[in-house]
């Protein structure tokens, strides 16, 4: 919820009140300084009393549990656009640590449980977007919320939403090489990484011309490891649509996240 604003109250001006030149400059002033009270309400409000005189720990907690809104710009990477947008977000599990030597404690670092259920889209496709992950992050000082984020809360879901995006574009594109820098060398199904590049690179040069479109994602990223569930639509020339589910692990790898089970 936004914070409540003043709500002024409207009168007449009372009878037998001069209107002339000289009660012109106090009626100007009184309207000014009603506008500048409205405009810093919101500033108002945001900082609870009881809260800014607390720890700076209790702070970052109380400012991450008004934040009940996310968006993330450009997912799609390339400079080729893309959105998440989640609401509500929570953060059930915070940990705090503040650098208390930085200008007398200017800088927190946090690792929290962020919850959130929204959208993605990008290019001309959208899907429904379930998220549940651990994220590390930095918040600093500002005059505002008391404590804001640099930006980075949502990181490990951004690097699983690019590994899916790129999956989605090989399959599409018949790209059996861009497989190949998708699939973990630990992958775990029957035959390892060679045997489900071999089937694949098969598949996608004999098999009929096919394209996929996602619906929903469902993603769980605890450390190094995501769970994702998918649902999607899978077109076939000359049969009809197929709603089909499935089901993949990534793993952290360097910057990039690969899969390791589930195609």
């Amino acid at each position: 919820m936004g914070p409540r604003r003043l709500r002024r109250r409207g009168g007449g001006a009372a009878s037998g009140a001069k209107l002339g030149a000289p009660y012109l400059v106090p009626a100007a002033l009184a309207a000014a300084a009603a506008v500048l009270l409205w405009l810093g309400w919101g500033r108002l409000a945001a900082v609870d009393l009881p809260v800014a005189a607390a720890s700076p720990e209790t702070q970052v907690r109380e400012a991450l549990r008004h934040q009940d809104r996310a968006q993330l710009a450009d997912v799609y990477g390339f400079r080729s656009g893309g959105t998440v947008e989640l609401y509500p977000v929570h953060y059930p599990e915070i940990a705090v640590h503040v650098d208390e030597g930085d200008e007398g404690g200017r800088a927190a670092h946090v690792l929290a449980l962020v919850e959130g259920r929204g959208r993605v889209t990008w290019r001309d496709e959208r899907a429904e977007l379930a998220y549940i992950g651990r994220e590390a992050f930095d918040m600093t000082r500002c005059s505002i919320a008391l404590w804001c984020g640099d930006g980075r809360q949502l990181e490990q879901l951004r690097g699983v939403l690019a590994t899916l995006f790129r999956r989605e574009d090989a399959f599409n594109g018949r790209d059996a090489r861009a497989y190949e820098r998708l699939v973990s060398e630990r992958y775990r199904g029957e035959g390892g990484q060679a045997a489900l590049l071999a089937r694949l690179r098969a598949d996608l040069a004999d098999g009929p011309r096919a394209r996929v479109r996602i619906r929903a994602w469902q993603i769980r990223v605890e450390r190094d490891r995501a769970e994702v569930g998918e649902d999607y639509d899978l077109d076939v020339a000359g049969r009809p649509t197929a709603r089909l589910r499935a089901r993949y692990v990534l793993a952290r790898e360097g910057e990039r996240w690969a899969i390791v089970d589930g195609l």
